[in-house]
């Protein structure tokens, strides 16, 4: 044996120390993550509520689906909650993080600690506490609603038309929080010279946030709308506290609605093929959004 195979040879030896510290890894992404995703898949194909009555229907209740006015009303809902949430999340977060980091002198850590409480608040405790304010006789934002003269006592979560309101509003003062974070993270890099250069070319601040700032930023606006977009996508918590999906399916999402047919209505095959045109929803997203958009680009490193 030459010693070129005999170094290869010890070489992979030592690699097995390696593959058994990932092992626990790839154990539960097989069991967990990569295992329910086909069951789903494979239990989309036939009509169930428990596994020993399952009854094979082919791509029935894929068909089923795009003939669901709730699903389309589910989907239309994930638009309309994308299109709102994530970039009022994203301009307040950036501009909370631009006057923390660069107007305060003091209690920065205060100021971020606050605004980033409601983040790792219970999503349960958070849509507990909006509801009640919501309220429409008891509520501290309606009553202050019907002082000022405005909708007098509405019952905002109570009616059609501005049900999906309460509960964006309520997702949006969650989870801004981590969107200045993560602004907060991204101003860190930006470098000192070039602040300074754009100070002494006589640069007002709204130019310097323009000009500096926002597209310094780029791969963390990237990475929060790719963040933004599964995670509405993901919304559930929320809105089966605040509204169970009502009135009338206005503020359905299409996890409330998974869980109602699996759960409620004891459709589960119907649920799976649910969440498997979710599943392609949200990648087919996510492909144009990096191939498009370069969301990809934050996680390459620069060259040298």
């Amino acid at each position: 044996m030459s010693n070129k195979a005999a170094k290869t040879k010890v070489k992979k030896k030592y690699n097995i120390p390696g593959y058994l510290f990932i092992l626990p890894s790839v154990l539960f992404f097989l069991f967990y993550i990569l295992y329910p995703i086909g069951f789903v898949g494979w239990s989309s194909l036939f009509s169930w509520s428990t596994l020993k009555n399952m009854t094979f229907v082919g791509t029935e209740n894929y068909i089923r689906i795009f003939q669901d006015k709730v699903f389309l009303t589910t989907m239309r809902n994930s638009l309309f909650w994308i299109i709102t949430t994530v970039p009022i999340q994203a301009g307040i977060g950036f501009f909370l993080a631009y006057i923390i980091e660069e107007q305060l002198r003091k209690g920065r850590g205060i100021f971020r600690t606050v605004f980033f409480l409601p983040v790792v608040t219970s999503v349960v405790v958070v849509a507990i506490v909006w509801g009640k304010m919501l309220q429409p006789y008891q509520g501290i934002i309606t009553h202050y609603l019907s002082v000022l003269g405005i909708g007098g006592q509405v019952n905002i979560l109570g009616m059609p038309g501005t049900a999906i309101f309460g509960c964006i509003i309520a997702n949006i003062w969650e989870w801004t929080g981590w969107s200045m974070i993560m602004y907060v993270a991204g101003m860190s890099q930006i470098s000192e010279d070039m602040k300074e250069a754009a100070k002494i070319d006589g640069a007002t601040r709204w130019k310097e946030i323009i000009y500096i700032y926002f597209p310094s930023l780029a791969s963390t606006h990237k990475s929060l709308l790719m963040l933004g977009i599964i995670g509405s996508l993901q919304t559930f918590g929320l809105i089966y506290t605040m509204t169970g999906g009502g009135p009338n399916h206005a503020s359905e999402m299409p996890g409330t609605y998974i869980f109602q047919s699996g759960f409620t209505n004891q459709q589960m095959g119907y649920a799976s093929a649910l969440s498997v045109v979710i599943l392609l929803f949200a990648l087919v997203l996510t492909v144009f959004q990096v191939k498009g958009l370069g969301a990809g680009e934050f996680m390459r490193k620069e060259a040298d």
